[in-house]
């Protein structure tokens, strides 16, 4: 009842507000709309309501929408009048083209947000224009009429988590100052900076609000009495009209400060930032703010490159603290756990192979300050100024055109010049460092083979290996745009290891070679590899774990390839081959590549096979949690019935006609839809179930088992793809749930 009182008055203050910006329509359709096509000689269509309503769409009707729809109108005349000066402009005379040239500069400036603020907003407020008198107040909603603490009282009935923000906007201290008394500590969040507002250069009365608020935090009385009373002799000699009350209404809570102070004794008045966009602003930054800190090598560039620009670093400092856990891996079996167990004794292998590493960071809320020296960077782009890209000369042909863009490269072509990039080093060195004609023609497609095969095996085992799903192919597990990555970079390390490392430094100049010292070669060409892959990791931005992680596997590839070299040079005795040290100083770089990758798939495929498992572990317990919350609602709705019989017999929820439990019967569907998706197509899916229902009660896995018995409604299921669950083009997901359901929930029922 109080939700369907609460819509039914906020759709009235949505009717007030769209009435509202019709009467801003009509009144700049008959004031200022003709003065703007005389003034610029425009041809401009007539405003409709209809249209602007049509313009709008399904969405609530503001100002904003409204400057969109002006906007729209007034650029097609605004081009066809610069065309049209563009032909005059070469004959005129100089006084002429300068007011031509100011003209156009003039119509550039006009984009949406300048019709926004300089013709619909009234005396310069942001909110939606008064249209009514003191002699019309009853038709005002009731929510417009709400005191602060009765519209918090109201809200409050939602049994919502409490949390009000107070958004500072054209808020002053005194206001701020009454607002947290009069609403008896309600607010429990200040938006203490606006990304909009301090785009718009609308910050000034924020120190003051920050230095209140952390005066209320430290339960300070002398600091927050000092706050007050200097805030009061602001306000006497002030010229506001209504100074007395103001002053009458801040002395009271001076008298009071004490029950201020408490109201925000146990619980501290926490910090907002936000962006306060809708991305319709072209010169106001979108949606997104980031703490510089944590984030990633390759983004701190991109950041660096567009600070200025596109970019900024906001005057807030939010302190956080970079906090790392370990916890023991754990594997589907006991060989494996034993595994993981073994490497948990080693000094060096415990927190690299033994335990997994979790990243993330400690947000101090309550320390939130303004700062000059900010560390918190917008996300989304802005442009500083406005362009209707209105030009009085013509640009040449082609001239306003982009150029080729590696970043927007066909996927395909990108994927193919990636590894033609990489392969060209490989295959000039192997070609002229090499005499034998199978090392010098075919050394590069040997090496490329070695990596492309590593990574498609890993990928492979990672993702599912023999026991994957029977719905995916092999090639759906390999990430083609990291095998390329892998090939080009790959490239650069055969003149590298082969030339640099083996030939130049090694033998030429210390006389090391397979004959002399095996282990002191191999021992350098993997710090070597190391070093480069590590370097390159880097580069690329990949985290500092990875880097250090390829370092480390090119060490263990050390003994690895000293035991290849021998086992090959075993192989060539037995087969009674001559001159076996100079066919081994020949293949060593290519013995150390495939040591090297040998280790890395080992690696690298049992940190994919993990990462797949823990990312799969995260869905299930999602889709776990909203389940059993489904289960606990039927429970309440049914107390007299049992409700797992009615997960088995999902039919007998359509006896009923509550409303709710139709919502209940849908959510239960998609959950459903969503594991069996999980199931045939997600990597390591049924490792992961298998690994989580262990850890259920018995209760909860039959639970889990009865709710997808909710696949069977074929007719109600394949309704709600026809409708749209889905979107329009539902015939491949129809068909795929059709053809799979009864598999799935016979495999479900045989899990214990």
């Amino acid at each position: 009842e109080n939700v369907a009182a609460f819509m039914t008055e906020g759709k009235k203050v949505s009717q007030y507000q769209k009435d509202s910006v019709l009467t801003t329509l009509d009144a700049f359709s008959r004031e200022q709309y003709p003065s703007i096509k005389e003034q610029y000689h425009l041809e401009i269509p007539e405003l409709s309501r209809q249209e602007f309503l049509s313009f709008v769409g399904a969405g609530q009707a503001s100002l904003l929408h409204l400057a969109d729809y002006i906007h729209s109108k007034m650029l097609p005349a605004m081009q066809s009048r610069v065309a049209s000066l563009r032909h005059s402009y070469a004959t005129a005379e100089p006084p002429e083209r300068e007011k031509m040239e100011k003209q156009v500069a003039e119509l550039n400036l006009i984009d949406s947000e300048q019709i926004y603020k300089h013709y619909l907003k009234k005396d310069g407020r942001d909110e939606i224009p008064t249209i009514f008198t003191r002699e019309q107040d009853e038709q005002i909603p009731e929510l417009l009429k709400l005191t602060p603490l009765d519209l918090i009282a109201r809200l409050s009935q939602f049994r919502s988590a409490y949390r009000v923000t107070l958004n500072l906007t054209n808020l002053q201290v005194e206001d701020v100052i009454e607002l947290l008394y009069e609403c008896e500590g309600a607010i429990t969040r200040l938006e203490i900076f606006n990304l909009k507002d301090y785009a718009e250069g609308k910050t000034e009365h924020i120190a003051d609000i920050n230095d209140l608020q952390q005066a209320i935090n430290q339960g300070n009385v002398i600091h927050l009495k000092r706050i007050i009373r200097k805030t009061i002799d602001k306000i006497e000699t002030s010229q506001q009209p209504d100074r007395k009350d103001r002053v009458h209404a801040l002395d009271v809570i001076l008298h009071d400060i004490a029950t201020l102070r408490d109201f925000y004794k146990r619980t501290p008045l926490k910090a907002r930032i936000g962006s306060d966009s809708t991305g319709r602003s072209p010169r106001i930054h979108g949606m997104g703010l980031a703490v510089k800190s944590t984030l990633p090598l390759r983004t701190k560039r991109e950041i660096k490159e567009t600070l200025g620009k596109s970019r900024d670093i906001i005057p807030v400092r939010l302190p956080v603290l970079k906090r790392i856990t370990f916890s023991s891996r754990m594997g589907s079996g006991r060989p494996l756990n034993s595994l993981y167990q073994f490497f948990r004794q080693m000094p060096y292998l415990d927190n690299l192979l033994g335990r997994v590493k979790l990243t993330d960071w400690l947000v101090l809320e309550s320390a939130t300050r303004l700062d000059n020296r900010g560390n918190i960077v917008t996300l989304g782009g802005v442009q500083k100024f406005s362009d209707n890209g209105l030009r009085l000369h013509e640009m040449p042909e082609g001239k306003n055109q982009l150029g080729l863009s590696w970043k927007y490269l066909n996927t395909g072509l990108k994927n193919g010049l990636k590894a033609f990039i990489g392969f060209v080093p490989a295959f000039t060195t192997f070609f002229l460092t090499k005499d034998w004609w199978v090392l010098s023609y075919l050394g590069a497609f040997i090496w490329f083979g070695i990596t492309g095969l590593r990574n498609i095996l890993q990928s492979v085992l990672g993702g599912g290996g023999i026991k994957r799903s029977p719905v995916l192919r092999w090639n759906d597990y390999v990430s083609w745009e990291r095998l390329t990555d892998s090939l080009l970079y790959t490239g650069f390390s055969v003149p590298l290891l082969d030339y640099v490392a083996k030939t130049l430094i090694l033998e030429n100049g210390f006389n090391i070679t397979i004959a002399t010292n095996p282990v002191a070669l191999y021992t350098f060409m993997g710090l070597t590899n190391g070093i480069y892959l590590s370097s390159h990791n880097l580069f690329r931005g990949l985290q500092k774990g990875a880097a250090l992680a390829n370092f480390f596997r090119s060490i263990l590839s050390i003994p690895v390839a000293v035991a290849l070299n021998a086992a090959v040079g075993g192989m060539l005795g037995t087969a009674g081959v001559l001159n076996i040290d100079d066919i081994l100083q020949k293949w060593a770089a290519v013995i150390s590549k495939g040591a090297s990758d040998l280790v890395a798939g080992v690696i690298e495929g049992t940190a994919d096979r993990y990462q797949n498992i823990r990312m799969r572990m995260r869905d299930y317990r999602t889709k776990l949690t909203q389940i059993f919350d489904v289960y606990a609602r039927l429970d309440l709705i049914f107390p007299q019935m049992n409700t797992m019989d009615l997960l088995n017999s999902p039919e007998r929820l359509d006896s009923t006609a509550r409303g709710e439990v139709e919502d209940l019967n849908n959510i239960m569907i998609i959950n459903a839809l969503d594991l069996l998706y999980f199931w045939l197509y997600q990597p390591r899916a049924r490792s992961a179930l298998k690994l989580l229902m262990a850890g259920l009660t018995e209760e909860e896995k039959e639970i889990l088992k009865a709710s997808q018995m909710v696949l069977s409604r074929e007719k109600k299921i394949s309704l709600l793809f026809v409708d749209g669950l889905v979107g329009k083009s539902f015939s491949r997901a129809l068909s795929f749930y059709l053809d799979r359901w009864q598999e799935y929930v016979s495999a479900m029922n045989k899990l214990k």
